[in-house]
Parts: structure tokens; sequence; C-alpha cells
């Protein structure tokens, strides 16, 4: 961070500032030091960086960064080892410190480079990580003409001359070049392998226009080492054209912005060097459909990932989505997981993404997050507080462990338990899964206790409340439709009781006692009591009844046969 800045005296022909950061602050010297110089100058020749230097030259020499920027309108050349001497402003600084120097040449109408006018001379030995910036923005004029007078014409044809080993001897962990020409190859005669011989270089990158390889037969005279080679390229097409072979360089990579189609045909059998693939915004549904066996990192920034759009890619370790990311096909995701071994999602956005899609994700981090591939989480500061997605992400990031949980449980966690997404509502229910709690039935008699639901909906205040309105408002709008079914639950549904959806949150298909009389109607004892003595009255009456009946009957007989007998016979005299 930069603390202070000032104006110093470094090269006389240059208008230069010196940037003070906290580092400064705490070094010993006595006399205040700066490490970011930056410099501007309207003129480039021999005497720009030679003596005599400026007052401040001999004591600020802790710089970790130098920028120099040229505002130029004709021809320039760099001479052999021009910018030696800004290798003394690094004499003091920490052999650990990483140094970076960025050279910046504007509005120019031609450039030449001599034999070794970039070399490492500009560096101290003493570092190890040294990186070099070079920018190059012509001067295009609104009508470009091939053919023109001498003093006023621009050949873009040769607007750029590299001479043969021109960066020989150069030695840094990453040299980046920008160029902004019209010509998006150069000429033959500036060939990769002439302009970069001798050199060992551990990532170079091209912005823009680029330095094409030579004919296959400068292999021989090539003693250049150059790890990695990535090209930066706004192109209508991904092919061999547009991105050639480079056979010098041991790693290939293609960094392609906004491309409309892609020929992944072109690249096979050839570029046996091609380790990475990097898709901008492109303009066309990716299908990386052929297998291209040294490809081994892929980076898109795409909005849709269905099951074709790696279909050739599943052998690849490492794998990034951008930020435009919406929409994920499970299978598309789920089919890498063998191989793949670095994940990063730090730049998708949850929030943007539909709903299945941001749970197929979540899947997918929940079930690799612990085995050996290396996941970078998404962002969530997008994401409210409540978010379910925020809160399972947080919670696999820390690592806790389910006993830890328990007393953070809070009412975000307590809604995720009846999340859409099953990954997020099972994942709380065992985090924080509910339970019985013995103590607060011991009113209840023991034969209602066996039959009660093993969720325990009065473990908190919130919770009764809630269960009360949701079963009193579902019993209301049963009656007003239709008789209100039994509803129950068993005692071994306590980890499913709970589905991902409203219907699914009573079940019909195991019956053993109503919760709303459970709750809130007398018990089923009490019931049976009142039942029972009014069978037993009943009961009674009808004995007592058929009783009469039987004796009425009787009586019935007796009398009949009594006045059968006693009939009066007649007496004859």
């Amino acid at each position: 961070m930069i603390n202070s800045s000032t104006s110093c005296s470094i090269f006389p022909l240059l208008n230069c500032s010196c940037f003070q950061s906290n580092l400064d602050l705490n070094h010993p010297s006595p006399i205040k030091i700066y490490s970011h110089l930056h410099c501007q100058g309207n003129s480039l020749n021999k005497k720009t960086f030679q003596q005599p230097f400026g007052s401040d030259f001999k004591n600020q020499n802790h710089f970790r960064t130098i920028s120099i920027e040229f505002f130029l309108e004709k021809k320039i050349e760099i001479q052999p080892n021009q910018f030696d001497s800004l290798s003394m402003l690094f004499s003091q600084t920490d052999a650990h410190a990483q140094i970076e120097i960025s050279l910046r040449f504007n509005n120019f109408t031609h450039i030449k480079f001599h034999k070794q006018s970039i070399t490492s001379n500009m560096f101290q030995k003493k570092h190890q990580n040294k990186r070099l910036w070079l920018h190059f923005i012509p001067k295009i004029p609104k009508s470009i003409q091939m053919k023109s007078d001498e003093d006023n014409s621009i050949n873009v044809a040769d607007q750029f001359k590299f001479s043969e080993n021109c960066f020989s001897g150069l030695t840094v962990s990453q040299l980046n070049i920008y160029m902004h020409a019209v010509r998006d190859h150069f000429s033959s005669l500036s060939s990769f392998e002439h302009v970069f011989n001798n050199t060992n270089i551990g990532e170079l990158h091209f912005h823009g226009s680029i330095i094409p390889p030579g004919p296959s037969h400068l292999r021989q005279t090539f003693k250049g080492l150059v790890r990695s080679l990535t090209l930066h390229r706004h192109v209508d097409t991904i092919d061999s054209n547009t991105f050639p072979y480079y056979f010098p360089v041991y790693s290939y990579n293609i960094h392609s912005i906004e491309a409309h189609s892609m020929d992944l045909n072109s690249f096979i059998p050839q570029y046996n060097n091609l380790r990475g693939l990097e898709l901008i915004k492109p303009r066309f549904e990716v299908s990386i459909d052929k297998l291209i066996p040294t490809l081994d990192s892929v980076s898109l920034d795409i909005e849709s990932l269905n099951e074709r759009t790696l279909l050739g890619a599943q052998h690849i370790h490492n794998l990034k989505f951008g930020s435009s990311l919406r929409r994920i096909n499970s299978y598309g995701l789920h089919k890498l997981s063998n191989r793949l071994r670095h994940l990063d999602l730090s730049e998708v956005n949850l929030s943007e993404m539909t709903p299945d899609s941001r749970c197929y994700l979540i899947d997918f981090i929940h079930k690799n997050y612990q085995r050996q591939l290396n996941l970078i989480l998404p962002r969530i500061e997008t994401l409210t507080e409540c978010d379910c997605a925020r809160l399972i992400l947080q919670d696999i990031q820390l690592n806790k462990k389910f006993q830890e949980n328990l007393s953070n449980d809070n009412s975000c966690s307590k809604q995720c338990r009846f999340s859409d997404c099953s990954t997020i509502s099972d994942y709380f229910r065992e985090k924080s899964p509910l339970f019985i709690n013995p103590n607060r039935f011991n009113n209840i008699p023991s034969e209602i206790n066996d039959n009660l639901p093993s969720v325990d909906v009065f473990s908190d205040s919130r919770d009764i409340e809630t269960m009360n309105f949701l079963i009193n408002q579902t019993n209301r709008d049963s009656e007003q439709t239709a008789p209100l079914p039994t509803i129950t639950i068993t005692s071994n549904t306590s980890s499913t009781i709970f589905q991902n959806s409203d219907d699914d949150f009573f079940t019909h298909s195991t019956i053993s006692k109503p919760i709303n009389e459970n709750i809130s109607h007398p018990s089923k004892s009490k019931l049976k009591n009142i039942f029972s003595r009014i069978y037993f009255i009943i009961g009674v009456i009808f004995i007592f009844l058929l009783i009469i009946f039987i004796i009425s009957i009787v009586f019935a007989i007796l009398r009949y046969r009594k006045q059968k007998h006693l009939k009066p016979k007649p007496v004859y005299v």
C-alpha cells in the first residue's frame, strides 16, 4: 500500500516520482527510502540512462518496482544494453523480494530492437523472482497507408523490427509483452526462435499481436528455454492459424476472449505441448468433444455447463469456472470427479445461478470437499446472512464437528432443514437433528408416550408456536374442503419426516396416532372410557328390557294354563 510520494531526481532527462510503501516505514535506514519508481519522458536516446545521474540516484537503491513510460512521435531504436543502469536501483533491495520493471512505449511510428537490447543486466543477479513488462502502443493513423512518402508514411509491415538474439541473455521468472499493432502476426524475419534464442523464461505471455514461430529447421539452432507460453487474443476463430504451434515451449496455453467458433481438429495431433485452454465469454456453445491427451487445465467463463461441454476433457486435472456461470448439468460435472485435482469456483456467483444448478454445485462441493480434490469455494458476499447456500459453505469450510455445532444452532439453520435442495436439508438435519425429549411428557400416560412421533416439536418455544400454527391452519383448510384424513408419523421416521416439499411434510402412509389429537384434543384413553360407559349403559338397558320381555312371556303362558285348568265343568242331576 502506497503511503506517500515525492518528486525525485534519478535520471535528469526523465520526470520521476518516488513512492513509499508501508514496508519502507520500518526500514532501519537513516534516510527516507522508497520502493516504487515511476518515470516519464518524451525522448529516448543513448544518454537517457547514462551518467551523469540525478542527485537521488546514489541513495535510492531499495526499489522493488520500476515503471518507465515514453511518449514518442517518431522512430525509436533500442540500443544494446541500453537499460543496464537500472540494475543499480535494486542494489540494496532484499534478495528475496519480487522485483519488476515495466517499460511502456507510446505513439511511436517504428521501433527497432538491436542485438541484446533487452537482457538480464537490467536486474541484479541476486534476485530470483524477476518480472519484466513490455508495452508497445504504436501510432496508428485513421487511414493506414501501405504506400506513402518518406517523411510522413507509416509502413505497417515493418513497424516492428526485432534483430536476431535481441533478448539474448534474458533470464526472468515472467515476461509479459503487450503489442497493440494492426497486424496480428509479424513478418517471418522476426520469428520466435530468433527473438528468444539464448533466453531463460519461466512464463511468457503475448497480449494482442504475436511473434510467430519460425520454420521447423530452426529447432536445431534454438538454444532458449521457455517453460510456459500463453497467448491472450481476441479472435473470431480458435484454430491453428490464430494460435500457431510453438515447438520450443514446454507448456502451451490458449487464452481466447469472445471468440465465435473453435476448431479443435486443427490442433490434433501436432500440438503435443498444449496444456491449457481458457475461454472468456465465448460467443458459441462450447463443446470440447475432441480428445487432446496433453490438455491438463481448462478455464471456462460460460453460462451453461451441459453434458457435452467437457465430453473430451474428462482427463483434465484443473478446472475453473468464471462469473458467467448460470446453469449446470449434474452429469456433466460429476463425471469429472474421478481425475479432477483442482476446482476453482472463486468467481462463481451463487446468487445468479438457477436454484437446481446451485443445488447440483453444492452437492458436488459437499461430496468432494473432504477428499483429495482441492476446492476454492464460490463467492458468498452477495448472499444474505440466512441464505442456506451461504450457511452450508461456511460450515463446510470451517469443517466443524457435529457436537460443536449443536450449541450454535439458530433460526437460520433451522429454516434450512426445510430447504428445497435435498443436500442442504439433509445436511442440516444431520447437523442438528430433531429428537425426543422425554422430560417434556412426564405428565402424559405411558400408553400415549408409546405412540408419540419421533420428532420433538416442543424442543423450542418458537417450534411450538410454528407447529401449532401449521397444524391448526391445516385443520381449518381441510375442514373447508374435504374430511380431514388421519395424519400420523411413525416412531422410525425421525430422519425422513421432513422432505423437500411442503406437500410431504405430513404423510398418510404410516398410521399410528393423529398429531392434532395429541396436541389439542382430549386423550384417546378418556374417549375410550366414555365410549365404554355408554356401551355398558346400553348393554344394561338391553338386558333389563330382555328380562322384562321374558318375564312377560312366562307370565302370559302361566296365566293361560291356569284359566284352562280352572274352567268350570257342568254337573248333571
